[in-house]
């Protein structure tokens, strides 16, 4: 008895294992059983394709004690008898036996009478567990017994505060169930196609037989009927085509309006509601990861003398010409925007307060040292730019763009030709506040 009683503990491991180390025999059968007689071919098909697949063996004693510890009430001697038999065998475990009991012994520490484990040492149990998933094919891995790895793992991760971890080991754990769920309705199907095989040959002969009999009988009808089917068919595309040109004339007219709504007429960038529909949108979407999301709002310094100077021709060059220069250096992923007169307005996801300013300054420079003499201007063409970020999920796009805009009137303020961030400003009043 002595040498059993390390093993005593494990009986109960049935608190942790039950509820998710097995799958109900519904949710692993559950499919589509309706699916056709072609449907059934091209999958059978493609299972011909796919390599042998080696799955290892479980022991029996080990699937034994397991089913043992399914019920409440657990037998504690018979479970502990065959714990001894399974741990005193002769013949070595495989790498699928292995996982197994590393995972039980893990889920043993999460019990009531494990109290001096921590999280670390369960994290520690089912990295050793894991490492042996190279020698275990992803058929198997996906398997109930085998997925229970992935839970504790994301349990204990997030009791760590290691969520993106967490995180991970929950979503592998819903690939590798899809890939079972799938593996189940391949092999459903591929039974169904086995069994029905013959029967389904033996209708197939006797339908292309019928088939082969009804076209002879058609032919006649056919030929009899060929110069009236090409005359009405003729009629028929005639009129399809006219209406398909009429479809396609509607649809250019109203991409065109809808195009016309949502960009600006002079630069060809999205206009005012675009903007504030675009940047809703993103406010929302950035809700939890608000620091990433920035906004970049300049403004052309003293453009109004442009176009009291030059006119009014010339400054709709020179907004058209800056439209262009700051596209060349947005992303793929930007939204660059007119807002009105002479401001402008760019959406940066994924770009926090350093990516935003670095950005604006090479907008700046890029426009300060742009050439417009070709405009008739003989002096340069600067601009201010405000910066602001996101700092809470509670922020609005109309906060975000109001925190810019004052962003960049401290710009102006500075001698214009330059980059403010906002929470700059915002750290400035908040020193000046204590």
């Amino acid at each position: 008895m002595k040498l059993l009683q390390p093993f005593l503990p494990t009986v109960f491991l049935s608190t942790l294992l039950l509820p998710g180390l097995f799958l109900t025999e519904s949710q692993a059968q559950e499919g589509d059983t309706t699916a056709s007689t072609t449907e059934v071919k091209d999958i059978s098909n493609k299972l011909s394709n796919i390599p042998q697949i080696i799955i290892f063996p479980i022991n029996k004693d080990l699937l034994a004690l397991l089913k043992q510890l399914k019920p409440v009430d657990v037998d504690k001697q018979a479970v502990t008898t065959n714990l001894a038999r399974l741990t005193l065998a002769k013949q070595p475990l495989n790498a699928a036996e292995q996982y197994l009991l590393l995972v039980a012994q893990a889920l043993l520490k999460e019990t009531d009478l494990a109290q001096q484990s921590t999280s670390e040492d369960i994290v520690d149990l089912l990295k050793q567990a894991a490492a042996l998933s190279d020698k275990i094919s992803e058929q198997q891995l996906s398997q109930p017994n085998f997925l229970q790895l992935h839970l504790i793992l994301a349990k204990h991760y997030a009791k760590l505060q290691q969520f993106e971890l967490a995180y991970q080991e929950k979503k592998s754990y819903l690939n590798k169930y899809y890939v079972y769920r799938n593996n189940k309705r391949l092999d459903m199907i591929a039974s169904l196609e086995q069994s029905y095989e013959l029967k389904n040959k033996k209708q197939s002969n006797s339908l292309l037989e019928s088939q082969n009999q009804q076209k002879e009988r058609r032919v006649v009808e056919v030929q009899k009927e060929r110069d009236e089917q090409q005359y009405n068919f003729t009629l028929i595309i005639a009129v399809a085509i006219t209406f398909v040109l009429l479809f396609f004339r509607q649809l250019r007219v109203r991409n065109k309006l809808i195009r016309l709504t949502r960009s600006d007429s002079l630069t060809k960038l999205a206009n005012r509601s675009a903007l504030f529909e675009h940047g809703e949108k993103m406010v929302a979407s950035f809700a939890h990861q608000p620091t990433e999301l920035s906004v970049i709002l300049f403004d052309l310094d003293h453009f109004k003398k442009i176009n009291d100077n030059f006119g009014h021709h010339v400054g709709d060059k020179v907004l058209v010409k800056v439209s262009e220069l700051v596209k060349e250096t947005m992303r793929s992923r930007d939204v660059f925007s007119r807002l009105g007169g002479e401001e402008f307005v760019a959406l940066l996801p994924f770009a926090d307060n350093n990516k935003a300013k670095a950005i604006a300054m090479h907008i700046k420079e890029k426009i300060a040292n742009h050439d417009f003499s070709n405009l008739m201007l003989q002096c340069k063409v600067t601009v201010s730019i405000g910066v602001a970020t996101m700092e809470s999920d509670q922020m609005s796009f109309d906060d975000l763009l109001h925190g810019a805009d004052l962003a960049m009137y401290q710009a102006k303020e500075q001698g214009r030709n330059t980059v403010v961030c906002y929470k700059n400003i915002a750290t400035a009043q908040e020193r000046r506040a204590n």
